[in-house]
């Protein structure tokens, strides 16, 4: 594993990515409704605020120094609004209703791929078009959120 001051952008953002699908697992295995519930607002929370930052440091880097980085940057901007779409329909409704379980699975399945794409296509097109250091600083500014 890579020192704190080592770690960039993509690095920070991939741990993070880790996090949240741990936290989706979690969700997926857990029977008791009531923890379950509980540890999907976790989730929720926890996908909402790697969303800010993905917005706040991701796709700004991304505009500037990839190639197509504007049209890039829209596509995952307009995921984002779809997952918040549905993580707010989520919020509405009993666990009980039977829309809520197709739900869960569609949004994670949504987020799935979205942190796919990313780190298959958006991560390393952006580590060949930006240099370490202005990475490293996004990272440590970034991890610091």
């Amino acid at each position: 594993m890579k020192e704190d001051d080592e770690r960039d952008l993509v690095d920070v953002l991939t741990a993070e990515h880790r996090a949240v699908e741990r936290l989706f697992a979690d969700v997926e295995t857990t029977s008791d409704r009531r923890l379950r519930r509980k540890t999907l607002a976790a989730a929720l929370a926890e996908l909402r605020r790697h969303s800010a930052m993905e917005e706040r440091f991701l796709y700004p880097a991304t505009r500037e120094h990839v190639p197509s980085g504007e049209v890039l940057a829209a596509h995952e901007l307009r995921e984002h609004a779809e997952a918040d779409a549905k993580m707010r329909r989520l919020a509405r409704l009993d666990d009980s209703d039977p829309e809520y379980d197709p739900l869960v699975s569609s949004l994670f399945t949504d987020i799935r791929d979205h942190v796919t794409e990313e780190e298959t296509e958006l991560f390393p097109r952006l580590r060949a078009a930006c240099d370490r250091e202005t990475l490293r600083r996004l990272g440590s500014d970034a991890a610091g959120t």
